[in-house]
Protein backbone atom coordinates (compact mmCIF):
# COMPACT_ATOMS: atom_id res chain seq x y z
CA UNK A 1 0.00 0.00 0.00
CA UNK A 2 1.54 3.86 -0.56
CA UNK A 3 2.38 5.67 2.21
CA UNK A 4 2.67 9.41 2.52
CA UNK A 5 5.31 11.06 4.82
CA UNK A 6 3.89 13.99 6.96
CA UNK A 7 5.44 17.35 5.48
CA UNK A 8 4.62 19.40 8.88
CA UNK A 9 5.80 18.47 12.06
CA UNK A 10 3.19 20.12 13.86
CA UNK A 11 0.57 22.29 13.71
CA UNK A 12 -1.17 20.01 10.52
CA UNK A 13 -4.65 20.54 9.28
CA UNK A 14 -4.65 17.54 6.87
CA UNK A 15 -7.03 17.80 3.70
CA UNK A 16 -7.17 15.06 1.15
CA UNK A 17 -8.42 15.38 -2.23
CA UNK A 18 -9.59 12.24 -4.55
CA UNK A 19 -9.65 13.04 -8.46
CA UNK A 20 -8.87 12.40 -12.00
CA UNK A 21 -8.36 14.11 -15.01
CA UNK A 22 -11.47 14.61 -16.21
CA UNK A 23 -12.31 16.42 -12.74
CA UNK A 24 -8.84 17.57 -11.82
CA UNK A 25 -9.57 21.23 -13.14
CA UNK A 26 -12.44 21.56 -11.14
CA UNK A 27 -11.07 20.75 -8.38
CA UNK A 28 -8.17 23.21 -8.54
CA UNK A 29 -10.90 25.83 -7.88
CA UNK A 30 -12.10 24.43 -4.87
CA UNK A 31 -8.36 24.16 -3.47
CA UNK A 32 -7.94 27.72 -4.49
CA UNK A 33 -10.97 29.01 -2.02
CA UNK A 34 -9.32 26.63 0.43
CA UNK A 35 -6.21 28.65 0.41
CA UNK A 36 -7.40 32.05 0.43
CA UNK A 37 -9.14 31.19 3.90
CA UNK A 38 -5.76 29.64 5.41
CA UNK A 39 -4.66 30.98 8.55
CA UNK A 40 -0.66 32.08 8.79
CA UNK A 41 -0.98 30.12 12.25
CA UNK A 42 -1.18 26.87 10.72
CA UNK A 43 0.08 24.39 8.51
CA UNK A 44 -2.08 22.46 5.25
CA UNK A 45 -1.22 19.46 4.35
CA UNK A 46 -3.27 19.24 0.72
CA UNK A 47 -3.09 15.13 -0.41
CA UNK A 48 -4.26 14.94 -3.73
CA UNK A 49 -5.56 11.19 -4.98
CA UNK A 50 -5.69 10.60 -8.10
CA UNK A 51 -5.34 8.08 -10.96
CA UNK A 52 -4.32 9.65 -14.68
CA UNK A 53 -3.84 13.72 -13.76
CA UNK A 54 -1.48 15.36 -16.05
CA UNK A 55 1.67 17.04 -15.26
CA UNK A 56 0.94 20.21 -16.55
CA UNK A 57 -2.26 20.30 -15.09
CA UNK A 58 -0.40 19.19 -11.80
CA UNK A 59 2.22 21.74 -12.13
CA UNK A 60 -0.67 24.62 -11.68
CA UNK A 61 -2.13 23.40 -9.06
CA UNK A 62 0.89 22.80 -7.45
CA UNK A 63 2.06 26.68 -8.39
CA UNK A 64 -1.28 28.34 -6.37
CA UNK A 65 0.77 27.33 -3.00
CA UNK A 66 4.76 28.64 -4.55
CA UNK A 67 3.46 31.88 -2.40
CA UNK A 68 2.62 30.08 0.86
CA UNK A 69 5.48 28.55 3.34
CA UNK A 70 2.86 26.74 5.37
CA UNK A 71 0.91 25.39 2.50
CA UNK A 72 2.06 21.95 0.67
CA UNK A 73 0.66 20.37 -2.27
CA UNK A 74 0.84 17.22 -3.24
CA UNK A 75 -0.63 14.38 -5.89
CA UNK A 76 -0.39 10.84 -5.00
CA UNK A 77 -0.56 8.34 -8.00
CA UNK A 78 -3.62 5.63 -6.44
CA UNK A 79 -3.76 3.75 -9.53
CA UNK A 80 -1.94 0.29 -7.43
CA UNK A 81 -4.76 0.66 -4.73
CA UNK A 82 -7.58 -0.59 -6.77
CA UNK A 83 -4.96 -3.72 -7.74
CA UNK A 84 -5.06 -4.95 -4.58
CA UNK A 85 -8.99 -5.47 -4.76
CA UNK A 86 -11.14 -6.77 -7.60
CA UNK A 87 -11.67 -3.78 -9.23
CA UNK A 88 -14.25 -5.30 -11.08
CA UNK A 89 -16.61 -5.15 -7.59
CA UNK A 90 -16.77 -1.56 -7.66
CA UNK A 91 -19.99 -0.09 -9.16
CA UNK A 92 -20.14 2.90 -10.76
CA UNK A 93 -23.15 4.90 -12.57
CA UNK A 94 -24.15 8.51 -13.57
CA UNK A 95 -20.75 10.66 -12.74
CA UNK A 96 -19.85 8.08 -10.03
CA UNK A 97 -16.04 6.67 -11.06
CA UNK A 98 -13.65 4.79 -9.39
CA UNK A 99 -12.02 7.84 -7.70
CA UNK A 100 -15.21 8.34 -5.77
CA UNK A 101 -13.54 4.77 -3.61
CA UNK A 102 -10.19 6.58 -2.98
CA UNK A 103 -11.86 8.13 0.37
CA UNK A 104 -12.33 4.68 1.65
CA UNK A 105 -8.43 4.04 1.50
CA UNK A 106 -7.47 7.39 2.78
CA UNK A 107 -6.55 5.47 6.45
CA UNK A 108 -3.92 3.13 4.81
CA UNK A 109 -2.59 5.32 2.74
CA UNK A 110 -2.23 8.40 5.06
CA UNK A 111 -0.68 5.51 7.80
CA UNK A 112 1.06 7.56 9.88
CA UNK A 113 -1.66 10.53 10.40
CA UNK A 114 -3.99 10.81 13.32
CA UNK A 115 -6.76 12.87 11.28
CA UNK A 116 -7.86 13.84 8.26
CA UNK A 117 -10.76 16.17 6.06
CA UNK A 118 -11.76 14.64 3.40
CA UNK A 119 -13.54 17.46 0.70
CA UNK A 120 -15.58 16.50 -2.40
CA UNK A 121 -13.91 18.46 -5.84
CA UNK A 122 -17.14 20.57 -6.57
CA UNK A 123 -17.16 22.43 -3.45
CA UNK A 124 -15.92 25.75 -2.33
CA UNK A 125 -14.75 26.88 0.61
CA UNK A 126 -15.19 30.27 2.25
CA UNK A 127 -13.48 29.82 6.24
CA UNK A 128 -10.71 28.27 7.55
CA UNK A 129 -10.64 24.53 7.17
CA UNK A 130 -8.80 24.53 10.23
CA UNK A 131 -11.56 24.92 12.31
CA UNK A 132 -13.55 21.91 10.74
CA UNK A 133 -10.24 20.03 11.70
CA UNK A 134 -10.31 21.05 15.19
CA UNK A 135 -13.65 19.25 15.86
CA UNK A 136 -13.24 16.56 18.52
CA UNK A 137 -13.64 13.08 16.96
CA UNK A 138 -11.51 11.07 19.67
CA UNK A 139 -14.87 8.87 20.13
CA UNK A 140 -16.31 8.62 16.53
CA UNK A 141 -15.16 7.06 13.72
CA UNK A 142 -16.13 10.09 11.61
CA UNK A 143 -17.66 13.24 11.41
CA UNK A 144 -20.13 14.90 8.96
CA UNK A 145 -23.60 16.74 8.09
CA UNK A 146 -26.23 15.19 7.08
CA UNK A 147 -27.63 14.42 3.69
CA UNK A 148 -31.10 16.59 4.23
CA UNK A 149 -32.46 15.39 0.20
CA UNK A 150 -32.14 11.47 0.99
CA UNK A 151 -33.73 11.73 4.24
CA UNK A 152 -36.76 13.71 3.37
CA UNK A 153 -37.32 11.45 0.41
CA UNK A 154 -36.93 8.31 2.41
CA UNK A 155 -40.06 9.95 4.51
CA UNK A 156 -41.47 10.41 1.48
CA UNK A 157 -40.91 7.74 -1.38
CA UNK A 158 -41.29 4.07 -0.58
CA UNK A 159 -39.12 2.72 -2.99
CA UNK A 160 -36.34 4.82 -1.34
CA UNK A 161 -37.23 4.46 2.00
CA UNK A 162 -37.55 0.19 1.31
CA UNK A 163 -33.89 0.80 -0.12
CA UNK A 164 -32.10 2.39 2.91
CA UNK A 165 -34.38 0.50 5.35
CA UNK A 166 -34.68 -2.90 3.88
CA UNK A 167 -31.97 -3.35 1.67
CA UNK A 168 -28.90 -1.43 2.96
CA UNK A 169 -30.60 -1.89 6.51
CA UNK A 170 -29.62 1.57 7.90
CA UNK A 171 -31.07 1.85 11.37
CA UNK A 172 -31.82 5.60 11.44
CA UNK A 173 -32.17 7.41 8.44
CA UNK A 174 -32.28 10.99 10.37
CA UNK A 175 -28.34 10.39 11.18
CA UNK A 176 -28.35 9.23 7.28
CA UNK A 177 -24.75 11.70 5.96
CA UNK A 178 -23.76 13.35 3.42
CA UNK A 179 -19.63 11.84 2.14
CA UNK A 180 -18.85 14.92 0.24
CA UNK A 181 -17.20 16.56 4.03
CA UNK A 182 -15.32 13.79 6.22
CA UNK A 183 -13.50 14.75 9.40
CA UNK A 184 -11.97 11.00 9.43
CA UNK A 185 -10.35 9.55 12.66
CA UNK A 186 -7.94 7.36 10.89
CA UNK A 187 -6.44 5.21 13.90
CA UNK A 188 -9.96 3.68 14.63
CA UNK A 189 -10.85 3.36 10.82
CA UNK A 190 -7.52 1.78 10.47
CA UNK A 191 -8.64 -0.62 13.37
CA UNK A 192 -11.82 -1.69 12.13
CA UNK A 193 -10.24 -1.75 8.13
CA UNK A 194 -12.84 0.39 6.49
CA UNK A 195 -11.60 -0.10 3.22
CA UNK A 196 -11.69 -4.04 3.62
CA UNK A 197 -15.14 -4.27 5.15
CA UNK A 198 -16.07 -1.53 2.31
CA UNK A 199 -15.01 -4.69 -0.61
CA UNK A 200 -16.80 -6.98 1.70
CA UNK A 201 -20.25 -4.92 1.20
CA UNK A 202 -20.17 -4.75 -2.11
CA UNK A 203 -19.90 -8.55 -2.49
CA UNK A 204 -23.59 -8.34 -1.27
CA UNK A 205 -24.67 -5.01 -2.44
CA UNK A 206 -24.35 -4.94 -6.72
CA UNK A 207 -26.01 -2.01 -6.91
CA UNK A 208 -25.90 1.30 -4.75
CA UNK A 209 -27.80 4.52 -4.89
CA UNK A 210 -25.02 6.10 -3.37
CA UNK A 211 -21.63 4.13 -3.47
CA UNK A 212 -19.40 5.18 -1.21
CA UNK A 213 -21.53 7.51 0.80
CA UNK A 214 -23.95 4.19 1.12
CA UNK A 215 -21.10 2.47 2.17
CA UNK A 216 -19.89 4.59 4.75
CA UNK A 217 -23.32 4.80 6.15
CA UNK A 218 -23.32 0.99 6.99
CA UNK A 219 -19.72 0.71 8.45
CA UNK A 220 -20.02 4.12 10.63
CA UNK A 221 -23.84 4.18 11.64
CA UNK A 222 -23.57 4.72 15.35
CA UNK A 223 -19.97 6.31 15.03
CA UNK A 224 -20.75 9.40 13.35
CA UNK A 225 -21.12 12.09 15.07
CA UNK A 226 -22.99 14.62 13.49
CA UNK A 227 -21.90 18.13 12.47
CA UNK A 228 -23.69 21.79 11.19
CA UNK A 229 -24.27 21.52 7.26
CA UNK A 230 -22.47 24.85 7.49
CA UNK A 231 -19.17 23.19 6.63
CA UNK A 232 -21.38 21.13 3.60
CA UNK A 233 -23.94 23.55 2.78
CA UNK A 234 -26.22 21.77 0.09
CA UNK A 235 -28.08 24.52 -1.37
CA UNK A 236 -30.50 22.23 -3.89
CA UNK A 237 -32.93 21.05 -2.10
CA UNK A 238 -36.66 18.63 -2.26
CA UNK A 239 -39.23 21.10 -2.17
CA UNK A 240 -40.60 19.38 0.59
CA UNK A 241 -38.01 19.86 3.50
CA UNK A 242 -39.63 23.30 3.15
CA UNK A 243 -43.33 23.12 2.34
CA UNK A 244 -44.10 19.56 4.46
CA UNK A 245 -44.92 20.50 8.23
CA UNK A 246 -43.11 17.26 8.83
CA UNK A 247 -39.95 18.07 8.71
CA UNK A 248 -39.70 21.85 10.59
CA UNK A 249 -36.88 20.38 12.61
CA UNK A 250 -34.63 19.00 9.52
CA UNK A 251 -35.69 22.21 7.90
CA UNK A 252 -34.41 24.61 10.90
CA UNK A 253 -31.41 22.27 10.91
CA UNK A 254 -30.71 23.04 6.71
CA UNK A 255 -31.32 26.95 7.49
CA UNK A 256 -28.10 26.99 10.25
CA UNK A 257 -26.28 26.17 6.95
CA UNK A 258 -27.71 28.91 4.78
CA UNK A 259 -26.82 31.38 7.35
CA UNK A 260 -23.12 30.44 7.63
CA UNK A 261 -22.33 28.46 4.06
CA UNK A 262 -18.74 28.18 5.12
CA UNK A 263 -18.64 25.37 2.45
CA UNK A 264 -20.74 25.38 -0.44
CA UNK A 265 -21.33 21.81 -2.51
CA UNK A 266 -22.66 21.71 -5.76
CA UNK A 267 -24.13 18.46 -5.80
CA UNK A 268 -26.51 19.33 -7.93
CA UNK A 269 -26.48 17.48 -12.04
CA UNK A 270 -25.37 20.78 -13.68
CA UNK A 271 -22.49 22.26 -12.08
CA UNK A 272 -21.36 26.39 -12.24
CA UNK A 273 -18.57 25.14 -14.61
CA UNK A 274 -21.38 24.18 -17.14
CA UNK A 275 -23.88 27.00 -16.17
CA UNK A 276 -22.31 30.16 -14.58
CA UNK A 277 -26.28 31.52 -13.60
CA UNK A 278 -27.06 28.94 -11.89
CA UNK A 279 -27.43 29.35 -7.70
CA UNK A 280 -24.20 30.36 -6.71
CA UNK A 281 -22.32 29.86 -9.59
CA UNK A 282 -21.03 33.85 -9.03
CA UNK A 283 -19.30 32.39 -6.22
CA UNK A 284 -17.85 29.56 -7.69
CA UNK A 285 -16.24 31.70 -10.55
CA UNK A 286 -15.05 34.27 -8.33
CA UNK A 287 -12.76 31.90 -7.30
CA UNK A 288 -11.86 30.07 -10.86
CA UNK A 289 -10.49 33.32 -11.82
CA UNK A 290 -7.92 33.26 -9.34
CA UNK A 291 -6.61 30.26 -10.60
CA UNK A 292 -3.95 29.46 -12.92
CA UNK A 293 -5.73 27.90 -15.23
CA UNK A 294 -8.78 30.04 -15.31
CA UNK A 295 -8.54 30.32 -19.39
CA UNK A 296 -8.71 26.59 -19.57
CA UNK A 297 -12.27 26.52 -17.62
CA UNK A 298 -13.04 29.28 -19.67
CA UNK A 299 -12.02 28.03 -22.70
CA UNK A 300 -14.07 24.51 -22.13
CA UNK A 301 -17.39 26.60 -21.37
CA UNK A 302 -17.34 28.13 -24.63
CA UNK A 303 -16.17 25.45 -26.76
CA UNK A 304 -19.76 23.55 -24.47
CA UNK A 305 -22.11 26.48 -25.14
CA UNK A 306 -21.05 28.93 -27.91
CA UNK A 307 -23.85 30.66 -27.94
CA UNK A 308 -22.35 32.28 -25.35
CA UNK A 309 -19.87 34.19 -27.32
CA UNK A 310 -22.72 35.83 -29.37
CA UNK A 311 -22.42 39.74 -28.27
CA UNK A 312 -25.69 40.66 -28.22
CA UNK A 313 -26.36 38.37 -25.31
Amino acid sequence: MINIDKIFKSNSVNIVYTTNDNYAKYMAVSVKSLIEHTSDNKNYDIIILETDIKNDLKNAIQSMADDYKNISIRFVNTESVFNSEDEKKLFCHLYYSKEVYLRLFIPEILKDYEKAIYIDCDTIIQSDVGELFDEDITNFYIAAAKEFNTITNTNDYPKVNYYFTSVLKIKDMNNYINSGVLVMNLPILRNINLSKKAFELLDIHKELLYPDQDLLNIICEDNIKIIHNDWNFIFAITPALLNDNRFIGLANEWKHGLANQNLIHYITDVKPWDNPEMTYGDIWWKYAKKTPIYQTLLKDFFDKHPEHLNPKQ
